[in-house]
Formats: structure tokens, C-alpha cells, sequence
């Protein structure tokens, strides 16, 4: 079934109108028509069944089922919040990333400015590529079935991330610099429901920045003998988390 991310600001008594982005995919691809069900989300956590009403000057009107709220892909998403600090890497590595990164379920995602960061750009063009990571994780949500977006937050230094650091219940680092433990054993030894993954540059964080990060009380892990790219190592912890907390809670759900 097609699914159309919308805004509150689009819906007047009960009838929601698509951009004009949307309209026209939903017009000329999918060729939708009056009396097709779709769905809706507004990517806070929210979704429900449409019927199309029709088009009117290239713009897509859909009367909302709003008694057909769903939560089953709320469920879906792993049981604790998972923020992804990354270092920014080449540009279309980057998109992969923050597409399966959104469907692996994470909760915010964080671009970061490390000393091996080979990417700068201006200010001007930095905001077009959070404007773009946006809608990246806008389309995989609309893809995937999830119904809350993902925040990608503005660029920042590694150490300004570091200075102005959340609270997190578990903090890790994949490294080289330092030794670790797996991460399987680093999971396990206690429980979590706020967690911070980093991931560095292609080379690596430098010893100096792992240093500060574990000032922080970030634990350094490995992800094994072979090494990853950046958005390799990525999609390898954000798998690993998500299949360890989705297993804790199913068999919390057996209890």
C-alpha cells in the first residue's frame, strides 16, 4: 500500500492535501484515483488509512481514517533509543548510511566533524545536505513502514559533541585505537534504554578523540577481525543492537 508522510498543517475536517511533490508521484507513478486506500503518516509516531478523493490542479486531496490508528510499527523499533553519532563520509556512502540506519530503527542520528573527516564544506552547503538527509529518512520511513522519523541533527565538531554530551545509559566506540571488548560481551553486561554508537571516519577516530570519548564514559568495543567501512560498521551495530534488545524484550513479552 503507498504511504505519504504529511504534516498537521495539511489537514483541514478531515481531509488531508498532499504537497505538490507527492501529488504529482502519486498522480503520474502510482497512478492513484478516487476510491484507492493508502496510508498516512506524520512521522511522530502516528499513521492511519486514506481514501482518495481526487486531484485538483495537480494536488492530491485524501479523506483520513483516523479510527484506523495503528501502533504495530511502533512495536517494531528496538526497545531502547539508539542516537548514531557519525563522522560525515563521502556523499553517497553517507545517504547509504542514513537510509539503513532509518530502517534498522534508529532514534536520532548525528553528523560529526572528526580530524580524519575528509568532507568540509560551507555553511550554506551544509544545510542543503541536512536538507537532504532529511529526506532521505522521510523516504525510507515511507518505505520500511516506520511512522516516526528519525531526527538528523545539524553538523557538529566531535569535540563540541563531546562538550554539551547527553545523558546515555550506555556509550560506545568502535575503534582500533584502543582495545576492547566484543561487542556482544560489552551488551550484555547491563541494561540499557539510552544509547550512543559512534562511528568514525574512514582511518578511524585519532587516539586523542577516542581519549576524550572515554572521558565521556564512552566504552571503546570491536567489531571483529576484519575492518569496515564506515557505513559498513554502521549497519553492522545498528543490526547487532537491534536484534539483542528485540530479543530482550520478546522474551520479557514470554514472561
Amino acid at each position: 500500500m503507498a504511504r505519504f508522510h504529511i504534516s498537521t498543517d495539511q489537514i483541514t475536517d478531515g481531509v488531508v492535501a498532499l504537497s505538490r511533490e507527492e501529488s504529482r508521484h502519486a498522480i503520474l507513478v502510482l497512478r492513484l484515483k478516487a476510491g484507492d486506500v493508502v496510508e498516512v503518516f506524520d512521522g511522530k509516531g502516528r499513521d492511519c488509512s486514506a481514501v482518495v478523493i481526487g486531484a485538483k490542479d495537480g494536488i492530491l486531496s485524501l479523506s483520513l481514517n483516523e479510527n484506523s490508528t495503528e501502533t504495530r510499527r511502533i512495536a517494531s523499533l528496538p526497545s531502547v533509543e539508539i542516537t548514531l553519532a557519525a563522522s560525515v563520509i563521502k556523499p553517497e556512502r553517507m545517504e547509504l548510511l542514513i537510509q539503513k540506519a532509518c530502517e534498522l530503527g534508529v532514534h536520532e542520528i548525528v553528523p560529526l566533524l572528526s580530524e580524519r573527516t575528509v568532507v568540509r564544506l560551507s555553511r550554506e552547503r551544509w544545510e542543503a545536505k541536512i536538507k537532504r538527509w532529511r529526506k532521505i529518512t522521510v523516504e525510507s520511513c515511507k518505505q520500511c513502514g516506520r511512522t516516526l522519523v528519525p531526527e538528523v541533527r545539524d553538523v557538529c565538531e566531535f569535540k563540541k559533541f563531546l562538550e554539551a554530551l547527553e545523558f546515555y545509559d550506555k556509550i560506545l566506540i568502535p575503534t582500533l585505537a584502543f582495545s576492547g571488548n566484543g561487542l556482544y560481551a560489552s551488551l550484555k553486561k547491563s541494561a540499557a534504554k539510552k544509547i550512543l554508537v559512534f562511528v568514525g571516519p574512514e582511518g578511524d577516530f585519532t587516539v586523542q578523540e577516542v581519549r576524550m570519548a572515554m572521558e565521556c564514559g564512552a566504552e571503546p568495543v570491536t567489531l571483529g577481525s576484519l575492518v569496515m567501512r564506515s557505513e559498513t560498521a554502521a549497519i553492522y551495530l545498528l543490526s547487532t543492537l537491534n536484534f539483542f534488545y528485540n530479543q530482550i524484550q520478546l522474551n520479557q513479552d514470554k514472561i
